[in-house]
């Protein structure tokens, strides 16, 4: 099965402007995100979030050749597909970068000079059996109560009547 598209850019002049337009045509939803170095970041919702939704970027012109609409293609290792990228004649253009809280991704242009995007996400971190956990606990309390518990004494069994 071949790769997905996960991620698109739009570069713009006027964000405010741009990010109306895409709101009034299409109703998606920006949400701006500070990106490090000084560079701030849209975020673009198109149709819900998650992995099944297809989500996008919007960024101001920083006046480079590579400012230009593109996609990101996942990918599971992304040193090994950006010289997988360079020996099917790919240029890279921006090296690999990280993506703080999201991955790592590369930006290079095809042999025609289309402008795309390798993009690697964070590995998700694996799954604890809480339930498990949770269960040894509670026999853990259990067995320790069990032993503290002494006999009620003869004055609390006065106490009673």
């Amino acid at each position: 099965m071949g790769k997905p598209i996960v991620h698109f850019e739009i570069p713009v002049n006027d964000s405010e402007r741009m990010s109306r337009f895409y709101t009034d045509l299409f109703d998606w939803k920006f949400d701006k995100q500070p990106m490090g170095s000084g560079m701030d970041y849209w975020m673009i919702e198109t149709t819900g979030r998650g992995p099944e939704h297809l989500g996008g970027g919007m960024y101001l012109k920083q006046g480079s050749e590579s400012d230009r609409p593109r996609f990101f293609i996942g990918v599971e290792d992304i040193d090994e597909h950006t010289e997988r990228f360079k020996q099917a004649g790919g240029s890279v253009i921006i090296e690999k970068q990280e993506v703080p809280g999201f991955g790592w991704s590369v930006i290079g242009s095809d042999p025609e000079g289309n402008v795309l995007g390798l993009f690697q996400p964070l590995q998700p971190a694996p799954q604890t059996n809480r339930t498990q956990s949770t269960a040894k606990r509670r026999r853990a309390s259990t067995s320790s109560r069990k032993t503290k518990r002494k006999a009620p004494s003869r004055s609390s069994k006065k106490r009673k009547k």
